[in-house]
């Protein structure tokens, strides 16, 4: 099995988080070296062999594409692999699919869009070269392909930019009103307006980025259960009501080593990988 984790460019930042590079040549299903998809992130999956089927908790399963969009997952999903597989994921932020590619989201069929299908040809180009480069050539390659779709002028929203590191920023903890109010738009326009560019509503982004952080925050407690007043939940319901829907299951009791959902990850600071199993 070979697994590895590169660092993009700076000049990507904070479009893309990460690139990562899996190759196993195990045949049948296969056990996922970590976590490969999170909450609230989005990513291009560029699947050279193997078969890769996602199962939402909210609907049936579904098969990716050889090349394509993912995310956002906004339920406990789970990932089945089956080998041999080779496959680069590249790990975008909330905002780097619009700001990149100039996919809106709200397009997108059970979580994902098939690039394969797509009027832009760069990406299937990009795929190509993937599939005939070296592993030491694929952050070169990625780089240059990402630095090229940044300087050809997506559409951008950078009003929505600053809301998502805001809404980040403040662990998910701020209202509707406090958004309009900070950024001086009526509170149906930036629903419109980060709804078009993150392909979520403000109010499910708050919540999925309070949950993480609250995760984050009990993965650090050295205890078996998990304590409210260590993570940005004002009460107990609100993180039971949250677990349950993104995680799929109810917390008995906190077990940062658990397998299988989509929120059993949180992102980091510095790398950043995410859920399945």
């Amino acid at each position: 099995m070979n697994f590895h984790i590169y660092h993009p460019g700076d000049a990507l930042r904070p479009f893309v988080k990460q690139y990562y590079f899996w190759e196993d040549n195990t045949r049948g299903l296969i056990q996922l070296p970590q976590q490969l998809f999170a909450l609230g992130d989005q990513y291009m999956v560029f699947i050279q062999q193997g078969e890769a089927s996602v199962k939402p908790a909210q609907h049936a399963a579904f098969t990716l594409p050889q090349q394509a969009v993912i995310g956002h997952l906004t339920c406990a999903c789970h990932l089945q692999v089956k080998g041999p597989v080779k496959m680069v994921i590249v790990q975008l932020n909330a905002y780097g699919c619009y700001r990149l590619l100039g996919m809106n989201v709200q397009s997108f069929t059970n979580y994902y869009r098939n690039l394969a299908t797509q009027d832009n040809s760069a990406w299937n180009a990009l795929a190509v070269q993937l599939a005939q480069a070296g592993q030491s050539d694929i952050p070169g390659i990625l780089n240059h392909a990402y630095e090229q779709a940044l300087s050809a002028g997506n559409p951008a929203l950078k009003q929505v930019d600053k809301m998502v590191d805001m809404l980040l920023s403040r662990q998910g903890n701020i209202n509707m009103e406090e958004l309009s109010k900070a950024f001086r738009m009526s509170k149906p326009t930036v629903e419109r307006i980060f709804t078009t560019v993150v392909g979520l509503p403000p109010q499910l982004f708050a919540r999925m980025a309070r949950f993480r952080a609250a995760l984050r925050a009990l993965q650090q407690v050295n205890t078996p259960r998990w304590e409210i007043t260590r993570t940005p939940y004002y009460n107990q319901a609100m993180f039971i009501h949250d677990y349950l829907e993104f995680n799929g299951e109810t917390p008995s009791w906190f077990a940062p080593a658990g397998h299988g959902s989509i929120a059993h990850m949180p992102a980091a600071t510095a790398v950043q990988v995410a859920v399945a199993s």
